[in-house]
């Protein structure tokens, strides 16, 4: 019997995301233990922790946002912009985030990211690892 909606699709084949790069997030998963090892080792409270894991988020976005912008013709930096709006409110994250679908490839996208999160990941654990 099925239970699913109707909905739902029910050949998930079409919906697969592509596969990650096993080299990519194996080094990505190292850096997050070296970070939890780190700020372990300077006996970072859990409430201070919790925000240099949000500030770290923060970053891994920005980097890739920069990684993206850099990938973007100049009309489409200019219907982001539009898309953002003008700081005064906040932006349709939905339509931001199908902006992106629309511009780049899922395994683009997935990369850019791997990409962008291995890189303030290393900086962060090597910026820490002076101070120690």
């Amino acid at each position: 019997m099925n239970d699913l909606p109707n909905d739902i699709p029910q050949d998930n084949t079409a919906a697969q995301a592509p596969a990650v790069d096993p080299n990519l997030a194996a080094r990505v998963m190292n850096l997050y233990g070296r970070i939890d090892q780190v700020l372990a080792e300077l006996r970072v409270p859990d409430t201070e922790r919790r925000q240099v894991e949000q500030n770290l988020m923060e970053a891994i976005g920005a980097d890739l946002m920069v990684r993206l912008g850099a990938k973007m013709s100049e009309e489409d930096r200019d219907k982001l912009m539009e898309l953002t709006g003008d700081g005064k409110q906040q932006p349709n994250l939905a339509d931001v985030a199908s902006f992106f679908r629309d511009s780049f490839t899922q395994e683009d996208l997935l990369t850019d990211l791997g990409d962008a999160t291995e890189s303030v990941l290393t900086d962060f654990v090597k910026e820490m690892g002076r101070g120690s």
